[in-house]
């Protein structure tokens, strides 16, 4: 039995490592047909904003205030890190709705690459300005945005733009939103945001650790927590510990009370998340995998596997578990299309959870924990706006380990 992701029209070959979550593969092309979603996004826009209202959004945001100029990564058509390039735009002007955030730092995401190629299943329009993990200080807001936001106050957006009004973001799933929107625009100094999105930042935490919170770990616990349900006491095994998931992964975990095993790609890395918090390590390249998770854990396996990466990765994860153990997995940027053996999967009760982003609370959660100094992420190495690409060559080699971010 295959497991097939629909609609994808090319897959990714390559050595699983760090991979990022929500990685997917496709042909941009389909993405820019219209259809269904695009219908639903267009009626969206619609309620939102009226008849027009992407056009005078657009159109508003060129045109920016007394025609100042700042700077923005961003690409005019899908490839390669080389189509990024740095750029003069205007400041944005914010709509009824929206606050004008001054950049302090942004977090690079597999996403971003996904995005740039076109392969990432969302639509967006060109000239487009990646980034959906930012965090900066308000300078200007709207007519209609309330006192609840002021000129100065430090936030971050929930990385998706979501109605508010289907069945799913009124019972707090806002993750599962139906019309659900990556807006981007954090490579840049500027950028404009809805103030329904804006997430305020604890006092304490500074700017860099902020941008390298959201995703990480509220992605780490979503799968964690609220879909998988770890239990303290219990073995979890998280595949490459080296991404930004995975170390936020060995934090929550360890934190939480579990035994924490890992695997990556080298020493160094298996090192650095010793030291924060993980148990055992296992170097993929190196090692059998389950036949090791089985020695670690007295011949019984790890109660759940923390799984994004996808190919071989999915498999030894899914060999790794115990009898009635699941598999958390929100990500296959090594290869989508897996061989399943269905015998073993039933008869050992193996489950496994999808997971798809987080939640606004989960952001709130893991922001307070980071606010506490409680968790940290792992940042690998901050980068100049003007260095935007060299930053995303450097997540692409796989060779860093936590995060980025780039600071304008």
């Amino acid at each position: 039995m295959r497991l097939l992701r629909q609609g994808v029209a090319a897959r990714r070959q390559q050595d699983p490592g760090p991979g990022g979550p929500y990685a997917v593969r496709h042909d941009h092309r389909r993405a820019a047909r219209p259809g269904r979603r695009g219908r639903r996004l267009r009626q969206r826009r619609h309620r939102l904003h009226g008849r027009g209202g992407r056009r005078r959004y657009r159109s508003r945001r060129r045109e920016g205030r007394g025609g100042r100029r700042v700077k923005a990564a961003r690409f005019h058509e899908f490839g390669g890190a080389d189509k990024l390039v740095v750029e003069d735009v205007p400041v944005p002007s914010p709509e009824p709705d929206q606050v004008v955030v001054r950049i302090a730092a942004s977090a690079l995401n597999h996403l971003d690459v996904d995005i740039r190629e076109g392969v990432s299943r969302f639509p967006f329009e060109l000239p487009h300005t990646p980034g959906i993990e930012l965090v900066g200080e308000i300078t200007e807001k709207g007519s209609a945005v309330g006192d609840e936001w002021r000129v100065g106050d430090r936030v971050m957006p929930y990385l998706l733009a979501t109605c508010g009004s289907c069945r799913y973001c009124r019972t707090g799933r806002e993750s599962l939103c139906l019309t659900p929107v990556f807006a981007g625009g954090g490579y840049a100094e500027y950028t404009a945001v809805l103030a329904r999105q804006l997430v305020r930042l604890p006092e304490g935490l500074d700017d860099v650790d902020a941008a390298a919170t959201q995703i990480a770990f509220a992605t780490a616990w979503h799968m964690m927590f609220t879909r998988g349900k770890l239990q303290a006491g219990e073995t979890v095994m998280i595949n490459s510990v080296g991404s930004g998931v995975g170390s936020a992964a060995v934090q929550l975990a360890e934190y939480a009370g579990a035994f924490v095993i890992g695997n990556a790609s080298t020493e160094e890395k298996l090192d650095r998340a010793k030291g924060l918090g993980m148990h055992e390590g296992i170097d993929y390249t190196k090692e059998d995998v389950p036949e090791r998770v089985r020695e670690l854990t007295g011949g019984m396996g790890a109660d759940m596997v923390i799984e994004y990466v996808g190919g071989d990765s999915f498999q030894f994860g899914l060999d790794s578990l115990a009898k009635d153990g699941r598999m958390v997995t929100c990500g296959a940027h090594a290869r989508e299309v897996v061989d399943f053996d269905v015998i073993p999967f039933f008869r050992q009760q193996h489950t496994v959870i999808g997971s798809f982003v987080f939640n606004r609370d989960e952001v709130e959660k893991v922001l307070d924990l980071a606010g506490r100094g409680l968790i940290r992420p792992a940042v690998h190495k901050t980068f100049p706006l003007d260095e935007a690409r060299e930053a995303m060559e450097t997540m692409e080699s796989r060779a860093h380990f936590g995060k980025l971010v780039l600071v304008p």
